[in-house]
């Protein structure tokens, strides 16, 4: 009995040690939790694959790509399957090799409206895309699938991204890329896209994600409406907001079918313009959707002009509160001062629109289109970094990071701001840059400038938030050279050392006095 009390004794007490174990353990790792990746989404364009940006096109690439990121700390890939046509053999619209004859040369009907230089020779693609994609196909590989499959096995989280309007190549109605539906209606087409104020293009859409919804076992839907932004005509966009309404009532009851099918949850998240009223304008209400109950995630994005380095997520936030729904910060690979062009965006630069999105309270980082500039141009250790780096708000911000002036892509009339404030000719400009946190301690802060001046040893004074800033020296952008720039950048960048006194965090004013007129390209804040 007494050796029996004993043994109970030590068994209680390993118990509450163990106990207490966890429990220290768990507090630690909560301390830490801010050093390490949150949810971090990532978008493949199922074009790069099928093009080679990362190797044979087999299913064993297919593996690689999914155990590389999930590895860098991908926590959710959304895979692409569509544009105008499907990567799969779909039942309800044409795949993309549909008209292709594998037995036939480059020069068949099929390819017959792609540019030449795409077609033949070292650079043609997009004859090669359709090629690879039936020539996975014909091996019995459904690519979704495999994609889905790989990422369950890796503990990352698949979802599918529908493209909702996607319209590549308008000017070329020959393109294999166009569908039939797309062909036989040009009545419908817009700018860009078709009409979704016809019902048979709604249709046409919720086909596909109703198949999608009962074929595959994703844990998410996105409905990607910044492929492209245009869906209503021309002053219809207000009637249109309201049919938009019921698209999203029914394709949120086919996520929640595909949650019991499957018997787990399936969220449904939507890619909108980043700034509300620029997507209420062109009928993508999101915050309607989302105070009705219809989706999960808002994916607060840019159009692949440029990335919009001032996303605000607080004001998302706001519009959301007494709703579950998360916002994610979204950026692209390019950037576009809308006076230097665009070009592939750097390692800090990508930080810094990070960053701030972090600091104005985004519940995830979303990337798109991260594999073409960067995961090409880049030297591979940056990419990996920043993917290691994204979903940490602690880390972004412990890194050196860029704060630039960009365009508002997409945009609409009534937007609090016009599409672009560069460049800028006059003898006083005015600035407003959203930094995210203020600088730490050991941290030094800048400003640099791009300009034209009549007399280039009279450079124009500077003040942020105020405070006069001194000139320091010309210099070339080298972590642009450095992350590969396409095109490159040309010219050299005016340097001014900022007081750590005139920095704020949020959003902090440059002004730049002349005395004469100036004309200014790029207006950046740099943490480092």
């Amino acid at each position: 009995m007494g050796g029996a009390f004993r043994l109970f004794q030590f068994v209680c007490s390993l118990m509450a040690f163990s106990l207490l174990f966890l429990i220290g353990w768990g507090a630690e790792k909560t301390s830490d939790d801010n050093a390490s990746p949150g949810r971090l989404f990532y978008n493949l364009d199922s074009t790069e694959y099928f093009v080679g940006t990362f190797g044979p096109v087999t299913p064993a690439t297919i593996d690689k790509f999914v155990d590389l990121h999930a590895a860098a700390g991908v926590t959710d890939l959304l895979i692409n399957v569509n544009a105008q046509r499907t990567n799969y053999r779909s039942d309800v619209w044409e795949s993309i090799w549909d008209g292709y004859d594998p037995n036939a040369g480059q020069d068949q009907p099929l390819f017959s409206g792609i540019e030449p230089a795409r077609r033949m020779g070292p650079d043609a693609h997009e004859a090669q895309w359709i090629k690879n994609t039936w020539a996975l196909h014909d091996k019995g590989c459904d690519y979704p699938k495999r994609m889905i499959d790989r990422a369950r096995k890796k503990r990352v989280s698949p979802w599918i991204s529908l493209r909702m309007n996607d319209s590549h190549h308008p000017n070329r109605p020959d393109h294999p890329y166009h569908s039939t539906f797309w062909k036989s209606h040009p009545e419908w087409h817009l700018e860009h896209g078709l009409d979704y104020e016809q019902p048979a293009v709604r249709h046409h859409y919720m086909n596909l994600v109703q198949e999608v919804c009962s074929r595959y076992d994703l844990d998410g839907l996105e409905l990607d409406f910044l492929r492209f932004w245009l869906y209503f005509r021309d002053g219809r966009e207000h009637e249109g907001a309201k049919l938009m309404l019921t698209f999203i009532e029914q394709a949120r009851s086919l996520t929640r079918k595909a949650a019991k099918r499957l018997g787990h949850p399936v969220e449904l998240a939507v890619r909108v313009p980043g700034k509300p009223w620029i997507a209420r304008r062109h009928g993508l209400d999101a915050v309607a959707w989302a105070r009705a109950g219809l989706v999960d995630l808002i994916v607060a994005g840019s159009f692949w002009f440029s990335v919009d380095t001032d996303m605000p997520i607080e004001t998302w936030k706001g519009l959301l509160v007494g709703t579950d729904v998360d916002v994610a910060v979204s950026l692209g690979d390019g950037i576009n001062s809308g006076a230097s062009g665009r070009r592939t965006m750097t390692h800090e630069e990508m930080r810094g629109v990070l960053a701030s999105g972090l600091h104005r309270g985004a519940d995830g980082v979303y990337f798109f289109n991260l594999f073409t500039g960067p995961y090409q141009y880049w030297p591979r250790c940056d990419y990996d970094r920043l993917l290691a780096d994204a979903g940490s708000y602690q880390v972004l911000c412990n890194s050196s990071r860029r704060h630039a002036l960009s365009i508002t892509a997409p945009w609409a009339a009534g937007a609090s701001r016009s599409a672009q404030w560069l460049p800028f000719t006059g003898r006083h400009g005015v600035f407003r840059l959203h930094i995210g946190p203020e600088p730490r301690a050991d941290e030094r802060t800048h400003i640099e400038l791009k300009l034209k001046l009549a007399d280039a040893s009279s450079p124009p004074r500077v003040h942020l938030n105020g405070i006069g800033c001194s000139w320091s020296k010309l210099t070339a952008p080298v972590h642009v050279q450095a992350a590969g720039s396409k095109p490159p950048e040309l010219g050299d960048r005016h340097i001014y050392d900022v007081p750590a006194s005139a920095v704020s965090e949020g959003y902090n004013l440059v002004e730049v006095f002349a005395d004469e007129d100036v004309e200014i390209t790029w207006v950046e804040i740099v943490v480092q």
